[in-house]
C-alpha cells in the first residue's frame, strides 16, 4: 500500500511541476480525473491541459499479497513542440522493466 501512495504522491508532484517553456506561461489543467476506489489494489488518471497536452494512466498490482506482487502501470502522454507538432508517448512499467513508444501524431 505504501508503494501505491508514494507512485501517486510523485504523480500529483510531476502534474503539478510542469516547467515553462522559454518565455510560454505554465500550463494550466483544464480538467482532470482520478479514479482511487480500488486503492490500493488500482487507480486510473487523466488530465487535459491548456497547451493541449494531456496525460492518461492507469496502475494495478498484479498478484497481490503475495510475494511476486508487482505494480503494473501503463499510460499516455500527448503534447504539442514549438513548431506545432503533436507527439505522443505510450509507456509502460512492471516486472519487464520500463518501456516507450513516441509518436509524431501531426
Amino acid at each position: 500500500m505504501l508503494s501505491i501512495l508514494c507512485v501517486v504522491s510523485l504523480l500529483v508532484q510531476l502534474i503539478a511541476a510542469s516547467p515553462a517553456v522559454d518565455s510560454q506561461p505554465a500550463a494550466q489543467i483544464l480538467n482532470y480525473d482520478i479514479e482511487t476506489a480500488n486503492m490500493p489494489n488500482s487507480y486510473k488518471f487523466h488530465y487535459d491541459a491548456t497547451d493541449g497536452s494531456s496525460r492518461t494512466e492507469e496502475g494495478a498490482i498484479l498478484n497481490p499479497g503475495t510475494k511476486e506482487a508487482a505494480l503494473d502501470v501503463a499510460g499516455a502522454v500527448r503534447w504539442y513542440d514549438a513548431d506545432g507538432h503533436l507527439y505522443q508517448m505510450t509507456y509502460k512499467a512492471g516486472k519487464r522493466g520500463y518501456r516507450t513508444i513516441i509518436k509524431m501524431l501531426s
